[in-house]
């Protein structure tokens, strides 16, 4: 009889032990920056959901991506995603507003972070807690280089939004493109692709003509990195406007840097491919 007794005083003790570690790990990862995580990457792989209903009606809904982890050749690794993007916007903004000029709040969730949360630390998060990024724009009536548009980019941490930077799209003749700025409004980089690709000429939805490459530089003009625009399948890319966009981050670039690079590629997709009724409607000023 004591030493069924000892046995199970045993087994309490190891209980006790592994809830101890459990909580422990809960705290680590509660913990742990999602700022930190964005760092840690080499690449991420940016998918938009497909919207059926849109694509079958024409009623605009709210943009919806999820990021994951690439390697340093832009392919999405095989992991579940860091992080859920979701647009919160109008619907009159929607129905009356293309998308280059839509003023929208993008709040960035770490509901789909699994590789780095335990399954208790999401159990446990409202909604509201599990935003880490907001990327704002308000409208702007922008007219050739006057009052371009502009998407404020800020990190949430215990409920604070702390600035990180902002992107702007300056005036193009014919390119098209963004500047990342700091917090202190330095240029960081300049991400431009050229016209004279087959995305702009021609409407065939085949995943080759879908493709749209652009240059990461830096202020002297260096190409530090490369962001490519994919499409779906011949289907989707028809009737739909949902895209991919695989990133590949400069080296030795800052968390802070990464996440502005995440915030100017889904500046990219609202500026030139959220509409596209048209070849032209990609290309030339806002």
């Amino acid at each position: 009889m004591q030493a069924a007794f000892n046995q199970v005083g045993n087994l309490g003790q190891a209980v006790l032990v592994q809830m101890n570690e459990q909580a422990q790990n809960l705290i680590q990862a509660m913990s742990s920056s999602c700022l930190d995580i964005m760092g840690q990457q080499d690449g991420i792989f940016i998918k938009q959901k497909f919207e059926l209903f849109e694509a079958l009606t024409g009623f605009e809904t709210p943009n919806v991506y999820k990021v994951y982890a690439a390697d340093d050749q832009g392919k999405k690794k095989k992991q579940k995603a860091l992080f859920k993007c979701k647009e919160k916007s109008s619907t009159c903004a929607r129905i009356c507003l293309p998308g280059n000029a839509r003023p929208f709040e993008m709040k960035i969730s770490n509901y789909g972070c699994k590789d780095f949360q335990p399954a208790m630390a999401k159990m446990f998060m409202k909604d509201d807690k599990r935003v880490v990024f907001k990327f704002k724009r308000e409208y702007q009536c922008t007219f050739l280089c006057f009052n371009r548009p502009r998407l404020e980019v800020l990190y949430v941490e215990n409920d604070v939004n702390k600035k990180l930077g902002t992107i702007v799209n300056p005036w193009y003749f014919c390119n098209i493109g963004c500047q990342v700025l700091d917090i202190n409004d330095n240029l960081r980089y300049i991400v431009e692709a050229s016209c004279c690709q087959t995305y702009f000429w021609c409407r065939c939805p085949c995943n080759s003509c879908n493709k749209v490459e652009f240059v990461i530089k830096v202020p002297n003009g260096e190409v530090v990195a490369h962001l490519m625009k994919k499409g779906k399948d011949c289907c989707k890319n028809m009737i739909g406007d949902a895209d991919n966009f695989s990133l590949i981050f400069p080296k030795g670039a800052s968390k802070e840097d990464k996440a502005l690079l995440l915030a100017v590629t889904l500046m990219m997709d609202y500026m030139y491919f959220e509409d596209k009724q048209g070849a032209s409607a990609s290309v030339g000023p806002a």
